[in-house]
C-alpha cells in the first residue's frame, strides 16, 4: 500500500514539474561540484522532488553560471488546501537575502566617491543619531558588513503586523537602537539593525529613500520587474498580490501545518522585505559573477566585494566578504547569504571562479535536496593547519549565551534562548548541548562538527569577556546565566504562593472572615501586582517568535511599571517591620508580617539582584 501511495505521489510530483514553470536551458557539457552535467541539473532536481515529496510544500530554484540561466522550476503548491499550484511566477520573501541590496549600494557609492568605506558612518548620519552608543570608537561602513559594530539584538521591533505600523527608515531606526555592548570591531555579532542602518547611510548620501534608490540602481538596471523592496510591497502592485497566494507551512514531525500567510510588515526593511520571483532573484545573484559586472562601472568594485573582509582571529580563514558569507564544499567554495522569515527561506550561492551559483525560495522545506544536488556534500574548512598547544585544557567549558541576546538588565535571562552550555569531555573535546562537537586544536582554534565540519575560534575582548565564534554567530561565556534563572524561578514561585494568598482573601472577605490589620492594603497591593514584574518576560519570549520582542519605547515602559512595583515591595517592607514592631496594637498575627518581610525584602534582593535598575539594559 505504501509504495502505491508514493508511486501516486510522485506522479502528482512529476505533473507539477510539467505544469508549473520548469524551464530548461541549453547548456555546455559542464559538471557542477556534485558531478552532474550542466545539461542534466533539471532532471536531477526534478528527481529528487519525485522521490522526496514528503520534505516541502513549496519552493522554486534557478541554477545559473556566467552566460545563462541553466535551469529554472516551481514545485508544490503555495496553498495546498485549495491546489494553488506553486509557478516560476510565484512570489517569495528573501528575508536576510535582501541585506546584498544594501551592500551592492554601498559599493555603488564607494565607486563613485561618495562613500568611504572606512569613515565613520557618523560622517554621513544626521548629528546626534545614536543615544545608545557605549563607545566612542569610529563605526564604519566595513563595521557594518561584518557585523561587527557591537550591538546585541534582542528588544527591538524588527516587524509589525499592521501596514499602518510601517514608519520611515529614519525614524525606525532611531526609536529600535539596542545597546552597544562590544566594541567596534571586536566581536561579530549578526545584526539586522546594523544591516538596516548601512541603508540609511544610503539614504542619507543620495537624499532618496532606500527603496527608490535600490530600484533605479539594481532593480531596473538587472530588468528585476517582479520585486518588491518595501515592506508592505506598495512599490510594486503586482507582487503585493501575488503575496497574498503564499502560506506558510511547519512541519514538526506531524505533517506540514499552514500557518497562514504570516504577512507581516519589516520596518527596518533593508535587511529584509525584498519579495519577488524566483527568475529576478536569479538575475540578481547571477550579477555577481557576469564578466560585464552590470551593477558597477569597474570590476575591481566587484572584486573588491567579493574579497574578505575579515577573518576568523589570527587564523587567516576568511569570515566576511564585505556582508557576504562563505559555505565550503567538497569541490567549491560559495560566496552569498541565506535568509529567512516568518513565512520563507531563502538562499543565495555562487562560486565567484566557476560562475555556477544557485538560487532558492520556499515557504516550507526543500532546500538542502536542490543544493546537495548542484554542489554536493558541505566540507570542512582547513583548521587543522592551525593546530597547535592547548594550554589549558577544559577551559573553553561554561555557559555561553549569544552575543545577539539582551546581554544586561532583568531581561538577560532571556539569554537562555540562545544558551550555549559546553561541557569538557577530555582530549580536547567538548560537548554543545550534546548537540556538537568542538574539538580544541589550539588555545584559540577549534572545529564545530553537526553535520558539517566548521571552523571556531576562541578569544577574549579587551573588557575581558570570553568570546566563541562561529561565522556570522557569536557566543558570550556568562556563568551568571544559571544562577539568573534560578533567581526568577524562585521570583515565579513567590509570585504563584502571592495569587494563592490573594484569592484566601477574596475567600475570607466573602466569608467576612477577613480580619484587618495593620498594612494590609499595602501588602495585597504587592500581593496583586507581583506577577507584573515577571509576565513581561513572557511576553517578551512569546513575542519574539513573530515581533522580535520589544521597541526600545515598550522597553522603558515595562522599566517603569516594575520600577513602581520595585517602591511598591519596599513601601510594604518597611510597613511590614513597622507593624511587627508595633504588634501590640494590632489584631493581626505575627506571621503575616513575617511572611510580608520575608517576601517583599527577598523581591527587592531578587529585582536589584538581576539589575532592573540598568534601563540601558533594556
Amino acid at each position: 500500500m505504501n509504495k502505491v501511495l508514493k508511486a501516486v505521489a510522485g506522479a502528482m510530483c512529476a505533473m507539477t514539474v510539467l505544469f508549473t514553470g520548469v524551464t530548461v536551458f541549453a547548456a555546455e557539457d559542464k559538471k557542477t561540484p556534485a558531478g552532474t552535467a550542466y545539461k542534466d541539473i533539471g532532471s536531477s532536481i526534478e528527481k529528487w522532488t519525485v522521490e522526496h515529496p514528503e520534505e516541502y510544500v513549496s519552493f522554486v530554484t534557478a541554477v545559473f553560471d556566467k552566460e545563462q540561466i541553466l535551469y529554472e522550476g516551481a514545485f508544490g503548491q503555495t496553498d495546498r488546501e485549495n491546489n494553488v499550484a506553486c509557478k516560476a511566477d510565484s512570489v517569495f520573501e528573501w528575508g536576510s537575502v535582501s541585506k546584498l541590496t544594501v551592500w551592492v549600494s554601498a559599493m555603488q557609492l564607494y565607486e563613485q566617491g561618495r562613500l568611504d568605506l572606512n569613515a565613520d558612518v557618523r560622517t554621513y548620519l544626521p548629528q546626534g543619531f545614536f543615544s545608545n552608543l557605549k563607545y566612542d570608537d569610529p563605526i564604519t561602513m566595513i563595521n557594518l558588513m561584518n557585523h561587527d559594530a557591537g550591538w546585541g539584538e534582542g528588544t527591538w521591533n524588527l516587524q509589525v503586523d499592521n501596514a499602518a505600523g510601517v514608519v520611515p527608515l529614519g525614524e525606525a531606526l532611531k526609536a529600535t537602537e539596542p545597546p552597544q555592548i562590544y566594541r567596534p570591531g571586536e566581536v561579530c555579532s549578526y545584526s539586522n539593525w546594523g544591516a538596516a542602518l548601512a541603508g540609511y547611510v544610503v539614504e542619507c548620501i543620495t537624499g532618496q529613500s532606500y527603496a527608490d534608490y535600490v530600484r533605479q540602481n539594481i532593480f531596473e538596471p538587472l530588468g528585476m520587474e517582479q520585486t518588491s523592496i518595501l515592506p508592505d510591497h506598495s512599490d510594486n502592485a503586482w507582487v503585493q498580490e501575488k503575496r497574498k497566494e503564499l502560506y506558510s507551512y511547519t512541519n514538526y514531525g506531524n505533517g506540514w501545518n499552514n500557518n497562514g500567510r504570516q504577512l507581516l510588515y519589516i520596518n527596518l526593511y533593508p535587511a529584509g522585505a525584498v519579495t519577488g520571483t524566483i527568475g529576478d532573484m536569479a538575475k540578481f545573484a547571477q550579477s555577481f559573477v557576469r564578466d560585464d559586472h552590470p551593477l558597477f562601472a569597474k570590476k575591481e568594485t566587484l572584486d573588491l566585494l567579493l574579497s574578505p573582509s575579515s577573518y576568523l582571529g589570527d587564523t587567516g580563514i576568511p569570515n566576511s566578504f564585505h556582508g557576504l558569507w562563505q559555505d565550503t564544499f567538497e569541490n567549491c567554495n560559495l560566496l552569498g547569504h541565506d535568509g529567512g522569515t516568518n513565512c520563507c527561506s531563502s538562499y543565495l550561492k555562487f562560486d565567484k571562479d566557476t560562475g555556477l551559483g544557485a538560487v532558492f525560495m520556499t515557504s516550507s522545506g526543500g532546500r538542502e535536496g536542490v543544493i546537495r544536488t548542484v554542489f554536493g556534500n558541505p566540507s570542512a574548512a582547513d583548521v587543522k593547519s592551525f593546530a597547535g598547544t592547548v594550554s589549558k585544557p577544559g577551559s573553553l567549558a561554561g555557559y555561553y549565551a549569544g552575543c545577539r541576546s539582551i546581554r544586561k538588565g532583568f531581561y538577560k535571562a532571556y539569554g537562555l534562548i540562545s544558551l550555549l552550555p559546553i561541557s569538557y569531555k577530555g582530549d580536547n573535546t567538548y560537548d554543545a548541548m550534546g548537540m556538537a562537537t568542538i574539538r580544541q586544536l589550539s588555545d584559540n582554534v577549534c572545529e564545530l562538527e553537526q553535520g558539517g565540519t566548521y571552523p571556531a575560534y576562541v578569544y577574549k575582548t579587551s573588557d575581558g569577556t570570553e568570546i566563541f565564534t562561529l561565522g556570522s554567530q557569536s557566543f558570550a561565556k556568562d556563568n551568571t546565566i544559571l544562577p539568573s534563572i534560578v533567581l526568577l524561578v524562585i521570583y515565579a514561585a513567590m509570585t504563584f504562593a502571592s495569587v494563592f494568598m490573594v484569592l484566601g482573601k477574596i475567600i475570607s472577605l466573602i466569608a467576612r472572615k477577613l480580619e484587618g490589620y495593620k498594612g494590609l492594603l499595602l501588602i495585597t497591593l504587592s500581593q496583586v501586582i507581583r506577577p507584573a514584574v515577571i509576565v513581561p518576560l513572557f511576553v517578551l519570549l512569546t513575542s519574539y517568535q513573530t515581533l522580535y520582542g520589544l521597541t526600545r519605547a515598550q522597553g522603558y515602559t515595562v522599566f517603569g511599571i516594575e520600577a513602581f512595583c520595585l517602591v511598591v515591595f519596599a513601601a510594604t517592607l518597611i510597613s511590614s517591620v513597622i507593624g511587627l514592631i508595633s504588634k501590640s496594637e494590632d489584631k493581626g498575627p505575627a506571621w503575616k508580617y513575617i511572611m510580608s518581610i520575608l517576601g517583599n525584602g527577598l523581591s527587592v534582593v531578587l529585582i536589584l539582584m538581576l539589575d532592573l535598575v540598568n534601563i540601558r539594559g533594556i
